[in-house]
């Protein structure tokens, strides 16, 4: 099975909507969304054509095979509550306090009318582990996005699969698909499954697929979530946020995202890179970063920051619609484009101020590791980099990734900048999925996953590296038992601040789930949690402190709190 980096084709289903339909940008609250309450919908002529289509699709054949549907890609069924976690190997630090949050994709097989399906199409689920005073509860939930609860209502599977839209009939299915959507949802910004990411920012938490507006939940303090609805930050974003918004120093929240809606493409370009102040609370700066002639799309999946500049890139990895016609992925690499870094000031507000470094060779980059300012204002980047993707889940061809440095200075003027050194650091190690404790500045361990041909699929790794930016080379690298299998890496930080590095791992041979936490300095084992329930392989997570979540409850005016005893002792 080839490894392709993760989410790079989660925003296809997104764009082919796009592409095929006009979108009109409107802010919309959740009981707007959902244009239909009935308990047997009447089906409009569209989705009555759209089930005709796929029952001519055979979808039973593909699914009853598919490599994303079974083992631990196979979704679960049941959400369960603060159910008790074992320990099994040492202890959890009495330090940590606070929730591994963790999105998938986990689809609804007991819906009506199935599609064909591509692993990304599933709805959100989020894993949640709350760790307190040395003990551990799970919660899982699905993500209770626009698109989970329509279907829910209608009780079949009712929007766009990514898995259909291939050959005569997919071509069939993109043409009218834009309208039968626009029957139940009004912006087609927030028809993606939620499933890739989540972040905590200003008290409010979102989960994030970067075909969409970023989704807000309430989190409880048992782990459940609530709906709250898409952000917009006041009717201002008319573009889908990435899956990766980072949040700076200052607490500003830098995003960007591209859309292959030709309308939007034509007003004003392919991507947009926004800044909303912490300060201000509002959208400080929003613009179109690229050349207004610039026709094709690029992947932009991720950005980094430093104190001074927001980093994107503008790949080689482009958006394709010949793949409706030949086959394989809508994204494919182009070699006649090189890689470029856009260098923005922070306080930036037009395409002029951005600086444009051309790398001088192809290549694609997923998820960078960090990025940071030298005192004579050099900026130093470190990402695993692919010089040339192969997007396609159903092929065997492995992507390599190196971790490569890059160094650039800024002309006095900040009209212009060069790459003054390129260096691969680690050849062999073939790496993704990048996280360092804080991201902007240096820091001297960084985290990535191994990819292995050996594990059953994409998003499962056999270990993780520790890279030393001091000495430049692998620290450590941690590779699990035998007939284990693991996902991202996960960091956090405790008041003390030690890194520790936390996972899910999948042991083969039992059919378990464990939850792995390792010192993120010795790369020692620190404790083993046997799940109670299977977590199968997803995408993103992340930490979210105790301080964090009682910020968090008291913004949703929650008055119990998991770190006032809601968890009750063993």
């Amino acid at each position: 099975m080839k490894y392709q980096p993760l989410s790079l084709t989660l925003t296809v289903a997104s764009s082919l909507l796009l592409w095929a339909g006009q979108l009109t940008p409107t802010a919309l609250a959740f009981s707007a969304q959902l244009k239909t309450k009935t308990k047997n919908p009447p089906r409009s002529l569209l989705h009555k054509l759209d089930r005709f289509l796929t029952k001519l699709q055979n979808p039973e054949e593909q699914l009853a095979d598919h490599t994303y549907l079974s083992g631990n890609y196979a979704p679960v069924s049941q959400e369960h509550v603060q159910v008790p976690v074992e320990i099994v190997e040492g202890e959890l630090p009495s330090s940590l306090s606070g929730m591994f949050v963790r999105n998938g994709p986990n689809p609804v097989m007991e819906l009506a009318n199935p599609k064909r399906y591509h692993w990304f199409d599933g709805h959100g689920m989020i894993h949640c582990l709350a760790i307190e005073n040395g003990q551990a509860r799970y919660t899982n939930q699905f993500v209770p996005s626009t698109r989970y609860q329509v279907e829910q209502e209608l009780g079949e599977t009712f929007f766009p699969n990514l898995g259909e839209y291939s050959g005569v009939l997919g071509l069939l299915k993109i043409i009218f698909h834009p309208e039968m959507v626009k029957q139940k949802v009004s912006d087609l910004k927030t028809v993606l499954s939620p499933n890739t990411n989540c972040i905590m920012y200003r008290n409010k938490f979102y989960c994030l697929n970067e075909g969409n507006l970023m989704f807000e939940c309430k989190l409880l303090p048992t782990g459940q979530l609530e709906h709250v609805g898409y952000e917009t930050f006041q009717g201002v974003l008319d573009f889908p946020v990435s899956a990766h918004p980072r949040i700076d120093h200052n607490g500003d929240l830098l995003f960007h995202s591209y859309t292959t809606n030709n309308e939007d493409i034509q007003a004003q370009g392919t991507m947009k890179v926004g800044r909303y102040s912490a300060e201000t609370q509002m959208v400080e700066s929003y613009f179109v970063p690229t050349d207004p002639d610039q026709s094709y799309i690029s992947f932009a999946h991720n950005l980094l920051f430093t104190e001074h500049y927001t980093i994107i890139w503008d790949c080689s990895v482009h958006f394709d619609t010949k793949a409706m016609f030949d086959g394989g992925s809508y994204f494919r690499t182009n070699r006649n484009y090189n890689l470029r870094f856009g260098i923005i000031p922070k306080a930036a507000t037009s395409r002029e101020e951005v600086v444009w470094i051309d790398t001088g060779k192809p290549g694609g980059i997923v998820h960078p590791l960090n990025a940071w300012e030298e005192d004579d204002g050099t900026i130093v980047l470190w990402t695993p980099l692919c010089d040339h993707l192969v997007v396609d889940l159903d092929t065997d061809e492995i992507n390599k990734f190196n971790m490569v440095e890059y160094k650039f200075k800024l002309d006095p003027d900040l009209k212009s900048g060069k790459v003054i050194s390129e260096e691969v650091i680690d050849a062999q190690m073939n790496i993704e999925f990048s996280a360092v404790p804080d991201m902007g500045m240096f820091t001297r361990f960084g985290y990535t996953a191994i990819q292995d041909p050996n594990t059953p699929g994409e998003g499962s790794f056999s270990g993780f590296c520790i890279w030393d930016m001091v000495e430049r080379k692998i620290h450590k690298a941690v590779y699990y038992n035998d007939n284990e299998v693991g996902g991202e890496p996960m960091l956090v930080n405790d008041d003390n601040n030690q890194t520790y590095v936390g996972t899910y791992i999948y042991n083969l041979k039992e059919e378990q789930t464990y939850f792995l936490l390792y010192d993120g300095t010795t790369a020692e084992l620190v404790t083993r949690l046997k799940m109670p329930h299977r977590v199968p392989f997803g995408f993103h997570g992340l930490w979210v402190s105790g301080e964090e979540l009682e910020g968090h409850f008291e913004h949703h005016g929650v008055t119990g709190t998991m770190l006032k005893g809601t968890l009750p002792i063993l």
